[in-house]
């Protein structure tokens, strides 16, 4: 063929390098992924205050390492403190009602006893009488008038163990009242317990911008620490990528922390589903799908062990990375 491939006219030319360009892409898109969109991630824990209260002690440092149960902020305690006592008083009084109650119980079973005896020996008694009624013995006036001492007998033992019900029923109510009591009492030494906020974990204590003097509120988050644990990278993936990855993949990274030199880890989990919109609660993960007047794709994020690149570095939590695999 005459010229050969360089007499080829100018536009076929630009359509064969647009569909070389455009396999080439196909090809390198299908085989591997790399993406920018990822980041460095630990454990975070948000520590709120379980009670609201002013702030008399900050004592920890920023970016400082502290162990768990190590003092983060102290609440005024006082406030705390009387209402322990005002607790304990009002926990006495209750216990002193019951005591009151259950000695009325006791004062009532014995009213009881001593009406049922009377009824026993009144009844006796009129059985007595009527057999010297009818020999002749007595009159019938007497035995009338036995007669109707054991009504009112009957009458006051029936009041008696109306007394001893309403008295047992009262020992219940007294009984309820001192556990509500104890209780409040429990409640208040909590609460003054939480006044002063306590690590929960061992982590460093990041930026914070509560001081001595602040009013906090309770379940409000005032700091927050980084764990030394469970570190490893985010990355975005398109949804193409992250739907063909498996745990256990092996991958390639690079942390700004470290920028020269590239380090291998292994795909922990690939997330299969993410919210479309930025609300709240926010129980799926949400990755915005724009950037100005550009609409990316759809992104999913996967976790990445990062291996032994921990032995021998200190990442920074919310650090950039860049991320490369092989499919």
């Amino acid at each position: 063929m005459p010229g050969g491939i360089l007499h080829i006219s100018g536009p076929i030319k630009v359509i064969i390098g647009a569909c070389a360009l455009i396999g080439a892409y196909v090809v390198i898109d299908y085989f591997f992924t790399y993406t920018a969109d990822a980041y460095v991630s630990a454990d975070v824990v948000l520590v709120s205050p379980e009670i609201s209260g002013f702030v008399t002690e900050v004592p920890v440092d920023r970016n400082k390492q502290v162990g768990a149960g190590e003092l983060l902020m102290q609440i005024d305690p006082e406030p705390f403190a009387l209402a322990v006592q005002e607790a304990r008083a009002e926990e006495a009084r209750a216990l002193a009602n019951l005591r009151r109650s259950e000695a009325e119980v006791q004062v009532a079973e014995a009213a009881v006893t001593a009406a049922v005896a009377r009824v026993a020996n009144l009844s006796a008694q009129q059985q007595r009488f009527e057999e010297l009624t009818n020999n002749g013995f007595v009159t019938q006036q007497r035995l009338d008038n036995i007669t109707l001492s054991l009504e009112e007998a009957n009458a006051e033992t029936d009041s008696a163990r109306d007394t001893l019900r309403a008295a047992a029923h009262q020992v219940e109510v007294m009984r309820s009242t001192h556990e509500a009591a104890q209780a409040a009492t429990a409640l208040s030494q909590y609460n003054l317990r939480k006044s002063s906020l306590l690590s929960p974990v061992n982590g460093i204590v990041s930026e914070y911008s509560v001081n001595p003097g602040n009013y906090v509120l309770e379940g409000v988050p005032q700091l927050a620490l980084i764990t030394n644990s469970n570190w490893r990278i985010i990355a975005n993936l398109l949804e193409r990528h992250a739907a063909r990855l498996k745990p256990g993949q092996t991958v390639f990274f690079q942390v700004s922390s470290d920028p020269y030199r590239i380090h291998k880890g292994t795909v922990r989990s690939i997330g299969r589903g993410v919210s479309r919109m930025d609300e709240m609660p926010r129980v799926l993960p949400y990755i915005p799908l724009t950037t100005d007047w550009i609409r990316l794709s759809q992104r999913f994020p996967v976790e990445i062990d990062m291996g032994e690149f921990l032995k021998s570095h200190r990442p920074m939590h919310g650090g950039d990375a860049r991320v490369f695999l092989v499919h």
